[in-house]
């Protein structure tokens, strides 16, 4: 007599569910990669280490501070009155500046029409008036999530070294306001 039993319709779904779970988290990364369109960003960085991971650079890109006159004025408002208390979902359009790097060129709640990448904007203004080599004075951070680039062991020091020097940009595709960070460039 033979003790082989056929799997139940639940076993199957039990394998199922977390396989599409696990395929829908690769949906915007794949789906950019493919159709996003490269861009150049210019970046200020910082190198550390993470233990775990190895080295990485840690990228503060030029359009994370982001001068208020280029804020819509509903939400400029909103920021006066201090209505936000946490991070905002806004939609920053884009155009290309010179020698090919990108720029920020206004920051809305809506998706606008063009390029645009999609972050996270700090629910206050900051006030640079302190620093008098600043040429704007007031602005707001927003966080685009591509804060972080995995290199080589031994090369991050490197790395952040010429980004000291301004001589490090960052390639990005982008595609619906998805970023993906795919490669760093050093320009000497």
């Amino acid at each position: 007599m033979s003790l082989k039993r056929k799997p139940s319709k639940m076993f199957w779904i039990s394998l199922l569910i977390p396989l599409l779970v696990l395929i829908s988290m690769l949906i915007k990364p794949v789906s950019t990669m493919v159709k996003g369109e490269e861009i150049t960003l210019a970046t200020i960085p910082v190198d550390p280490r993470d233990l775990f991971y190895g080295d990485y650079v840690t990228l503060d890109l030029e359009i994370e501070e982001i001068d208020v006159s280029l804020i819509e004025p509903s939400i400029k408002r909103k920021l006066d009155q201090y209505e936000y208390q946490r991070k905002q979902t806004v939609f920053v359009s884009l155009r290309e500046g010179e020698e090919g790097i990108f720029e920020a060129v206004s920051v809305g709640e809506e998706k606008p029409n063009g390029l645009y990448i999609k972050g996270k904007m700090s629910p206050f203004i900051q006030d640079n008036s302190w620093n008098e080599e600043a040429e704007t004075k007031k602005s707001v951070f927003i966080d685009y999530g591509i804060e972080r680039y995995y290199v080589e062991e031994g090369t991050g020091l490197e790395l952040e070294n010429q980004a000291n020097q301004g001589q490090v940009l960052v390639s990005v595709k982008i595609y619906n306001g998805y970023p993906l960070l795919t490669d760093l460039k050093s320009v000497k």
